[in-house]
């Protein structure tokens, strides 16, 4: 069905031009026609990079381009379009809007080079001072452009005596509305690396930098109307960061960071970071306990705190957010176990949430105090034969669900057989897929701010969502066959939604190829 057609392609290359010189590229595109009224995206990536790694002088430098369109239909009208019937026709269930539409482009380009000076004199047989006493000296510079715009018109939207307006307020034109902003980064650094043995003792390196970025914002307003130009706002700040890390044979890794902004737009914000890997071994099979820690303080977006589009208009005084968090975790990978625990205390969280009823009342809100999040993860595969028993089950609680919503349930289960057709040359999986969480107050959407917010009236979850696939790996081609949804009108409650009035497929197949050419 070319209606609902939905494509991938991903065509990487690397090419190496000499032993220490090689480049690359990268290309994705990926879209789909989506299956109700005004769905559909397209997204596509390009990659190009270029790297020299010398005895003592390296570059790395690219660039980056990054687009995606996005048709917006703000959600289905009504729930009982979804959850009371299994009629298969979703492209006449009604939706908020029928011609809005979000556009995205970013172009980055970065430059990293370095030059080494030996603390000891090499031999003619060193080709890299990689495993000898060094330091290195280098520049990073980069620069990024970012743009977006939002369309829609007052024509387009759901209409009725039960539909609320899915937006209330048109600040700019009563009748359409062409929203864009603009942002650039332009950050500059430079730094040195100390290697005071080898990058596998147990002080590695030892790393510092320092650096500016300049911020560019821009925006439509009111005003333009009679300047034809857009307002821009600069902002600049400055920063310095310090790393350390090292090793102990093949049983400890560790490393620690930091990085703070003394002065500038984003002036006391800093960050802290430590990292501790202890590694044993059991019968040759490798156990690993990992601990990580960190801490940052962050001023709050610009967007957050200035805005001005057709549909929202703030000018917000947000205090900076400060965020501790500590994981755990033990692995043992031969066995494919891994358990692990996170902690998070946010202050002063910033989210997008109400500030009146309905849904087309969203604005910026902060917390004034703490939201702890406590996250349990466990993972065991087994293996009988070649049937594989995959499961992955995280639970999570969140002392503020207003503020941070989570669902106290999340497991994702794959359970397949796996076996050979033909000796050495083509392999099947077939099995099946099944996703799951708890009912909790799901994220809604705002096509306008492009962002997801907090909402308080629709819950989400408690629905199984299965798929059956045939996966077969012939030579250096992998072919898939799978039907999503197949629990369709089957079991489950039909309440398939993961965000608040976006449902998920209610069935559809698809089939895939990827073939690897090698040299």
């Amino acid at each position: 069905q070319k209606k609902r057609l939905e494509e991938s392609l991903w065509a990487p290359h690397a090419q190496q031009i000499s032993p220490s010189t090689g480049m690359n590229i990268d290309y994705k595109s990926r879209g789909t026609r989506g299956t109700y009224t005004n769905q559909g995206a397209r997204d596509k990536n390009l990659s190009l990079g270029f790297s020299h790694t010398g005895k003592k002088y390296s570059i790395h430098a690219g660039y980056i381009y990054n687009m995606a369109s996005l048709k917006e239909n703000g959600g289905i009208l009504r729930d009982g379009d979804i959850t009371d019937t299994v009629f298969d026709m979703p492209e006449v269930i009604d939706v908020y809007l029928t011609d809005a539409k979000n556009e995205y482009k970013n172009n980055v380009f970065y430059l990293t080079q370095s030059y080494g000076m030996p603390l000891r004199r090499l031999s003619d047989e060193d080709f890299s001072i990689a495993e000898r006493s060094s330091v290195f000296i280098g520049h990073s510079f980069l620069y990024s452009r970012f743009w977006r715009k939002y369309t829609d018109t007052k024509s387009g939207m759901a209409k009725g005596e039960d539909v609320k307006p899915y937006y209330e307020h048109w600040y700019i034109n009563p009748t359409a509305s062409r929203d864009s902003t603009f942002e650039s980064l332009l950050s500059n650094k430079v730094f040195v690396q100390l290697q005071p043995w080898d990058r596998n003792g147990v002080i590695g390196t030892i790393d510092g930098g320092v650096g500016f970025d300049i911020h560019t914002y821009s925006q439509f307003a009111l005003g333009d109307y009679i300047t034809g130009k857009y307002r821009r706002t600069r902002k600049t700040s400055y920063f310095a960061y310090g790393s350390i890390a090292g090793k102990i044979k093949k049983y400890v890794d560790w490393d620690a960071n930091m990085k703070v902004y003394p002065s500038g737009y984003r002036g006391g914000d800093m960050s802290l970071g430590a990292h501790l890997a202890l590694k044993g071994y059991l019968r040759g099979h490798a156990l690993i306990l990992e601990g990580r820690f960190s801490n940052e303080k962050r001023s709050p977006g610009y967007w957050q705190e200035n805005l001005f589009s057709n549909h929202y208009v703030w000018s917000n005084s947000l205090a900076k957010e400060n965020e501790t968090r500590i994981e755990a975790s033990f692995r043992v990978p031969d066995y494919a176990l891994e358990l692990a625990a996170w902690q998070g205390v946010v202050k002063n969280k910033i989210y997008y949430g109400p500030v009146g009823p309905g849904d087309s009342n969203v604005g910026v809100l902060q917390h004034d105090g703490n939201v702890s999040l406590t996250s349990l993860y466990a993972r065991k595969d087994f293996r009988i034969g070649g049937l594989h028993l995959d499961n992955r089950v995280l639970l999570q609680w969140s002392t503020n669900q207003e503020v941070i919503p989570v669902p106290l349930v999340s497991a994702f289960l794959s359970y397949y057989y796996e076996f050979w057709v033909v000796r050495d040359v083509l392999r099947l999986q077939i099995g099946l897929d099944g996703r799951y969480n708890t009912k909790y107050y799901a994220p809604g959407y705002n096509p306008a701010l492009s962002a997801f917010y907090n909402q308080r009236e629709t819950e989400v979850g408690n629905y199984p969502y299965t798929d059956v696939f045939v996966m077969g790996k012939w030579k250096r081609m992998r072919i898939f066959l799978k039907y999503q949804h197949v629990n369709r009108g089957l079991f489950g409650n039909g309440d398939y939604f993961s965000v608040a009035r976006y449902p998920l497929n209610p069935g559809m197949f698809k089939m895939g190829i990827s073939w690897g050419f090698y040299d």
